[in-house]
């Protein structure tokens, strides 16, 4: 077993707009963005629109590799959870309060309003645990007169409360939104520097204080997946980060950038440098 398998009932997974391994028929990325979205109607229509209560996902995809969906792909999702009465959620736990340059992460994508969103880590900056669950209004009244038959032992604790009051009005009056979107140049300008210095970075994405390298082999295959053992290139690599004095989330083939929304650019530069000199390292060990 594997953390990503299939041990819970009632979910089916279906591909995002990004595979891996093969590209998306079309000539332009609107063709490529409509066939994304033709694949998920074909799958909702399979599997009985009746039967499915909602389709799921983050708002940018932060463990699978800082994936953002192209233009007009969550607007065509939203239209598609209307037409066939299907709720849209999104997960806002990696990217909500401020990652992406705004306070969440749908809201990247003009018109769309998700039913369910669900947050957590930036609400209080992860100094206490707590987690929130917000509804459009018709969803909250549904429970009204018709509970759920579960409850949350420490559900709106009160020092998490307090922490994540204080931490959110902290966002707000200090503009960290802001400086977030007046790094972003700076940000993604050290993720294009970095990929061009290194073979070993196949591409790169980002989005606000929010990137991710994906590494592949000299002759352009995937050096490993995401659920097999860590590949003795990348253990040289986490060895050679972290001497540099840096910590992070790793999970090959993709290399997460993911600073402080805090962070000074003297101190996000230094942290790129740093992670340059690590990259070197990964070159070497995967063969360049």
């Amino acid at each position: 077993r594997w953390f990503g398998g299939d041990h819970v009932p009632g979910f089916v997974k279906a591909f995002n707009p990004y595979p891996l391994f093969f590209d998306l028929a079309g000539e332009t990325e609107e063709e490529r963005t409509q066939m994304a979205l033709n694949m998920l109607e074909e799958q909702i229509l399979n599997e009985g629109p009746n039967t499915i209560a909602m389709v799921q996902f983050e708002s940018v995809v932060g463990g699978g590799g800082v994936l953002i969906p192209p233009e007009g792909y969550m607007q065509g999702v939203r239209a598609m959870c209307d037409k066939y009465d299907i709720l849209m959620h999104c997960d806002e736990v990696m990217v909500g309060f401020g990652r992406t340059g705004k306070l969440f992460g749908f809201q990247n994508y003009e018109g769309v309003i998700p039913d369910i969103v669900t947050a957590a880590k930036g609400i209080s900056s992860a100094v206490l645990p707590i987690s929130m669950c917000a509804t459009r209004k018709h969803i909250m009244e549904a429970f009204e007169d018709m509970p759920l038959g579960w409850g949350s032992t420490y559900q709106s604790h009160p020092v998490a409360m307090a922490c994540a009051y204080e931490n959110v009005k902290y966002l707000i009056q200090e503009d960290v939104i802001g400086h977030v979107q007046r790094l972003e140049p700076a940000f993604e300008n050290a993720m294009k520097t970095l990929s061009e210095n290194h073979p070993c970075v196949k591409q790169y994405r980002n989005i606000g204080m929010f990137g991710c390298f994906d590494v592949h082999t000299p002759d352009g295959a995937n050096p490993q997946l995401q659920h097999t053992a860590i590949d003795k290139a990348f253990v040289a690599y986490k060895k050679a980060y972290t001497e540099n004095g840096l910590i992070g989330l790793l999970r090959p083939p993709h290399l997460h950038v993911a600073p402080p929304l805090t962070i000074t650019e003297d101190e996000l530069l230094d942290g790129f440098d740093r992670q340059d000199k690590a990259l070197y390292v990964l070159d070497e060990a995967l063969g360049f």
